[in-house]
């Protein structure tokens, strides 16, 4: 095995890597879906083969194909909240001064 297959790389260059920029690398970080990462200390780095499997999850057939990601843990619990509906009428005229 050589050592270039393994290759660690910060997020400026994991960013370039996986073809997007490196401020939404830090936001899937913090906020998920984005590659694993490994934590030294206070360094960051990604291992090519995380951003390889990471790449290959989100491969697509088509538009409609959803994949495995929508099915993930991780996925569901960013699903959007419905809001509660708006009220129409009198009471929603009150609600507004009017």
């Amino acid at each position: 095995m050589h050592q270039d297959e393994h290759r660690k790389l910060d997020t400026p260059e994991a960013a370039q890597y996986v073809g997007m920029s490196a401020s939404t690398l830090s936001k899937r970080r913090v906020f998920g879906g984005g590659p694993r990462y490994l934590k030294l200390g206070r360094r960051v780095v990604y291992d090519t083969r995380d951003l390889d499997a990471w790449l290959d999850a989100h491969r697509r057939a088509s538009t409609s194909d959803a994949g495995d990601v929508a099915a993930t843990p991780e996925h569901r619990a960013r699903a959007p909240v419905c809001k509660p509906p708006r009220r129409r009428g009198r009471a929603a005229a009150v609600q507004a001064g009017r």
